[in-house]
């Protein structure tokens, strides 16, 4: 989930009257402590793959994050003045445990039990980006609590809050629905203005060459295309690569658009990711890559971006 909602939850857990004690600072040290997992975004700017492969890791993890809630609690008590310790430590707490309970409905998922386990647990109920989420958490207690005291600011954020919760609870109901509107079995993912809109796809099956897309509404389903699977000897050696394995784990539903020989014996392939290309733009493709291989399957060249060359 992007950090405007992040901050927004953040910011209403610090005005509940849990969290009195911490004194008049404990929306903004809340808003901090919902946000402080997404800086393992620094990772990039260290190395690409660490970037790609521990984002939403260690700092989201509910093994790794009590560690932040122990440093943050003394550095906050000592800023503000306020409070006990353990005040200070259950607020963090509750906003490092707001950061991963808000990604976990989304797609790709969040590693809550790195590193015993880096598995992502992804519920696919909400798109990255969802207006409600900045409605529930600042709009609507805003409204509710302007020019109110601390105990009507608390009663407000605690309606946003548990909107919020209904919301999400009732996107994931709602998928179902869109689920169902489909002529065959589906995986469906948050499209732009989900839980009403999401996309589609057929499960890639060893019996079945081919994947089909459908744009989803809560009561029909539209045919978006039909694809090649992301499947064959181009593709096995693709995954046997460091860097397309890692493309291929942030493809959550990736098809083939060409898979051509080269005349050395290579290969060029063209790999998209259909959960989240192509909604507005029906002839270009996003979230995809172009390669070159070499006949031992080496990565001679790699393009990121639209595919328009590649062709429907």
């Amino acid at each position: 989930m992007e950090n405007v909602a992040h901050s927004g939850v953040g910011w209403r857990i610090g005005q509940l009257d849990a969290f009195r004690a911490v004194g008049r600072r404990a929306p903004l040290i809340g808003l901090l402590a919902a946000n402080l997992p997404d800086l393992d975004v620094l990772l990039y700017a260290w190395n690409r793959d660490v970037g790609t492969w521990q984002h939403r890791g260690f700092t989201h993890s509910f093994l790794g994050w009590p560690l932040f809630a122990l440093i943050g609690a003394a550095i906050s008590r000592r800023w503000t003045g306020e409070g006990r310790y353990r005040d200070h430590l259950g607020l963090w707490a509750a906003g490092l445990l707001s950061h991963a309970l808000l990604d976990w409905p989304t797609t790709w998922g969040t590693q809550l039990l790195w590193p015993l386990s880096d598995h992502r647990f992804g519920l696919e109920w909400i798109f990255i980006v969802d207006p409600m989420f900045w409605v529930c958490a600042w709009a609507l207690p805003w409204g509710l609590g302007r020019g109110g005291d601390a105990a009507a600011r608390s009663r407000a954020a605690t309606v946003g809050l548990l909107a919020l919760s209904a919301w999400i609870l009732g996107s994931g109901m709602l998928k179902e629905l869109a689920v169902a509107a489909a002529p065959e079995p589906v995986v469906a993912f948050p499209a732009p203005g989900a839980p009403f809109f999401w996309t589609g796809v057929t499960p890639s099956v060893p019996a079945d060459p081919q994947v089909r897309r459908y744009w989803l509404t809560l009561t029909e389903a539209t045919p978006a295309g039909t694809f090649a699977a992301a499947r064959g000897p181009h593709v096995d050696q693709l995954r046997s690569s460091h860097v397309g394995e890692r493309d291929l784990w942030m493809c959550v539903a990736p098809v083939l658009l060409v898979d051509e020989p080269t005349t050395d014996g290579g290969a060029h392939l063209g790999v998209v990711d259909l959960a989240y290309t192509n909604w507005l733009q029906p002839d270009t493709y996003r979230f995809g890559h172009a390669y070159m291989l070499s006949s031992d399957g080496t990565i001679l060249d790699r393009d990121a971006g639209t595919q328009v060359a590649l062709g429907r």
